[in-house]
């Protein structure tokens, strides 16, 4: 029998600061909505997605600590659909959002051409700049260095 698969990888930069919000049981919640920029081929110019973004527990709690606007990251999670009644005008409404189980943080802030400590470089007394590349991302056994072979 065969077994559905639900995940979601993606990079981009958050469109605002976390909303910080808490369960009964006091537990973190964070919301967030990230984008991420896209070529678009056929109209020869880039594009960009928006997608919603909520995680919970301790994730949540680094998320609202450390994460504002136009901070990039790489999220790991899976999709959720919510279902519910709209009480004006009774319709039923949905949407789908990010469940996030991990995240990484990635370059500088985009914003105000501010930059964070974690990229700054005592060496050199200057920042460096992060990025991202396939090969060095590890999430729940993702690409490493060593993966030479590829089976196509």
């Amino acid at each position: 029998m065969a077994t559905d698969f639900n995940n979601v990888i993606i990079i981009g930069r958050l469109t605002a600061d976390p909303i910080e919000k808490f369960l009964p049981s006091g537990d973190a919640i964070s919301e967030f909505s990230i984008a991420n920029n896209y070529y678009a081929g056929n109209k020869n110019s880039t594009e960009v997605n928006y997608f919603e973004a909520v995680a919970y527990g301790k994730t949540a709690e680094t998320i609202n600590k450390y994460l504002n606007k136009g901070k990039q990251i790489a999220i790991n999670g899976t999709l959720r659909q919510e279902r519910w009644q709209d009480k004006d005008t009774n319709a039923t409404r949905s949407r789908v959002r990010i469940i996030v189980q991990s995240i990484q943080m990635l370059g500088a802030s985009n914003t105000n051409n501010s930059m964070d400590n974690s990229n700054y470089d005592n060496t050199n007394n200057n920042y460096s700049n992060t990025s991202y590349t396939p090969t060095n991302m590890d999430m729940s056994g993702g690409f490493s260095e060593e993966d030479d072979d590829v089976p196509f």
